[in-house]
């Protein structure tokens, strides 16, 4: 007969011996490879200029947690980091990607400004219509639409 606090103890054990089976399996969370990221927003019919400051975030399609994310220059050029287990590095891992825009909280003229400028459908992943691949063999161009 198995007592509750022995099914409970061989359990705890299994979990407390789990991330060792896992190195010796070789199965360890290294750090990811990533591929740069970078390229250029254009705002159609619009100075690109009004995007600076924002921020141009990606979501992997099959795994909606894995992001990058970088900000946008005043000449509309980007260059994406990957945030990974504390670290930051730089690209992104590679596969398709769904994008959106992410309005600064730091400047309300600037947020207020982007906010009028910028279509809203590309402030959301769904239905924004950018979308990247990494690693890319063209440069990244993605067109954002005015409001």
């Amino acid at each position: 007969m198995i007592f509750p606090h022995q099914r409970r103890f061989a359990i705890l054990s299994l979990l407390a011996a789990f991330p060792t089976l896992l190195l010796a399996t070789g199965c360890s969370r290294g750090t990811p490879e990533t591929h740069p990221v970078a390229g250029q927003i254009k705002l159609a019919d619009g100075d690109s200029s009004v995007l600076a400051g924002h921020t141009l975030e990606i979501a992997l399609d099959s795994n909606q947690h894995i992001r990058a994310a970088g900000e946008i220059q005043s000449d509309g050029s980007f260059h994406l980091q990957t945030i990974q287990g504390g670290a930051v590095l730089s690209g992104a891992v590679p596969g398709d990607y769904r994008a959106r825009l992410v309005l600064s909280d730091d400047d309300t003229a600037r947020k207020n400004l982007g906010a009028k400028t910028i279509h809203p459908r590309h402030l959301q992943f769904e239905g924004s219509g950018l979308a990247l691949r990494v690693p890319s063999d063209q440069p990244i161009e993605l067109e954002i639409k005015r409001r």
